[in-house]
């Protein structure tokens, strides 16, 4: 199974930059005087002093950097000093502005953008220089609005996200370039590169923006065990309010066999109520949020994709991402617009179980999702979904990890009308049944004419009573699995919603 990792520079890079960076100025200090020192800590005290009111400083060091005449002491430092670049003036100085937290945010969110986003895929631009780039731009954006989303648009369509640069980092400790100039010209770089490309083209577009530096959750995002930031993004300011964009997230996202470039509009101007579940910065007020949330606030929530905003759906039960019971199940609530279905999967140490352990159903506006466990220990709960009219494949929503001390029974087999029409099982939730007994079966399915139980083996067919949507009986199961069947209007067909099996077997 492929899997889908968001973008970022990982936790577990800057880690490794940490590790190596130490190791480098340990060994470098044994092997040379102290001059290489003071020079260093001339140059740190200069960036901490001096920048706000001189941002030249930073190409006068960058350009030392480069030569080969100065100690290799500073090759470490390199490409923290490139990402400094894009920390110039603008990004300082605004540290100290207040930001008005509004909610003008929900107007831009439901803005039409096909017609700016149309022509920033248009724009065949093959030179390396900002000002230049954002000429064309500005050609096409009058508005700060459309000049906010047109920058997003065109970086996220031509700027791919740098795998080889990783792989060099970790396994060859090569830093990448993520000057403008460089990521123009190669089209590829990592988050640094994105935010200082977004930086500095806003700018040039007479756009107020900031780079944001702070910690993303991802597939190597390790909760609470480092302070080091892992991603940097945006946030520009429109009609004199401020929004969250992340081209980084917004170009693609990576799988196993590398980039796979796929436009995603969420993170252009995102809800900063959606944007907080993947993205906390390190500067509070960059939340923009009232009130802000904590550290630890933010590492414990579930982990949830865009999918689950785009499809308006919402936590009800469980808003952590650990659940820890006590008992052998555990039930899930989350409210959905009245098209969307959803389907579930559980995983233990990476190994898929059997569908019979989750059991997803509709109860008016919620749709409920239980999962049983076949023994104590760790699990994964995945849940998916989508609008049952979509004949694409259900998206990922949101992730649980669960901590089970009991184990549990497995749920009757479900099918797909069971999901399509909103059923609802009552009882029974086991799915062994006694045989040769009498059961009491009760279930809703919307629009159904008739719901059958039917024994595989002999071929037995009963009759539920129908009383509107729901539908009843006790049944002599018999010896053997039971299906239950429903007929819809203009269809002579039956169809199958659910499975059980039998204690005899």
């Amino acid at each position: 199974m492929t899997t889908l990792v968001f973008i970022m520079t990982t936790e577990r890079e800057y880690r490794e930059w940490h590790k190596q960076r130490n190791k480098q100025v340990k060994r470098r200090q044994r092997k040379k005087s102290n001059f290489g020192f003071f020079v260093f800590l001339i140059i740190a005290i200069s960036l901490g002093v001096t920048i706000k009111s001189n941002p030249q400083i930073i190409d006068y060091l960058q350009n030392q950097l480069e030569s080969p005449n100065l100690s290799s002491f500073f090759n470490a430092f390199r490409f923290r000093v490139n990402s400094l670049k894009s920390l110039t003036e603008e990004f300082i100085t605004e540290i100290d502005e207040p930001v008005v937290i509004t909610e003008n945010y929900q107007l831009l969110e439901k803005r039409n953008f096909s017609d700016i986003d149309r022509k920033a895929k248009s724009i065949k631009y093959t030179g390396n220089s900002v000002e230049e780039l954002s000429q064309i731009l500005s050609k096409y954006a009058k508005t700060e609005a459309d000049k906010a989303r047109i920058i997003y648009t065109w970086i996220t369509y031509n700027i791919s996200y740098d795998v080889g640069a990783l792989n060099d980092l970790f396994n060859n400790n090569i830093y990448p370039d993520v000057r403008t100039e460089i990521v123009l010209n190669t089209r590829s770089t990592i988050c640094s590169g994105y935010a200082n490309l977004y930086q500095q083209l806003a700018k040039k577009m007479g756009l107020k923006s900031v780079i944001i530096l702070g910690y993303a959750k991802g597939e190597n995002y390790i909760v609470g065990l480092d302070n080091n930031v892992n991603h940097a993004w945006n946030a520009v300011k429109i009609d004199s309010n401020w929004y969250l964009i992340d081209t980084t997230w917004g170009s693609g996202t990576v799988t196993n066999n590398g980039f796979n470039a796929q436009f995603n509009p969420f993170y252009f101007a995102t809800n900063p109520r959606e944007f907080i579940y993947t993205h906390f910065p390190e500067n509070d007020k960059w939340q923009l949020l009232n009130p802000i949330m904590s550290r630890s606030e933010f590492d414990s929530l579930a982990n949830v994709s865009p999918t689950l905003f785009e499809y308006d759906i919402q936590l009800l039960s469980h808003p952590n991402v650990n659940i820890s019971t006590d008992e052998n199940n555990v039930n899930i609530a989350l409210k959905v617009p009245k098209n969307v279905i959803a389907i579930a999967s559980l995983k233990s140490k990476e190994k898929q179980l059997q569908d019979n352990y989750t059991f997803v159903q509709k109860q008016g506006e919620n749709i409920l999702i239980n999962a049983s466990f076949p023994e104590k220990g760790e699990y994964k709960l995945d849940i998916f979904a989508k609008p049952k009219d979509e004949t694409n494949s259900y998206p990922l929503v949101v992730s649980y990890n669960i901590l089970a001390s009991g184990n549990g029974n497995q749920f009757p087999k479900t099918f797909q009308h069971f999901n399509e029409y909103n059923g609802y099982l009552e009882t029974p939730l086991n799915n062994s049944l006694n045989p040769n007994q009498n059961t009491y079966f009760k279930l809703k399915i919307d629009q159904a004419l008739e719901v059958k139980a039917v024994n595989k083996s002999t071929n037995q067919w009963h009759d539920l009573e129908r009383y509107g949507n729901v539908f009843a009986g006790n049944i002599n199961v018999g010896n053997g699995d039971i299906i239950l069947y429903a007929k819809f209007p203009q269809d002579s067909r039956y169809w199958a919603l659910l499975e059980y099996g039998n204690n005899s077997l």
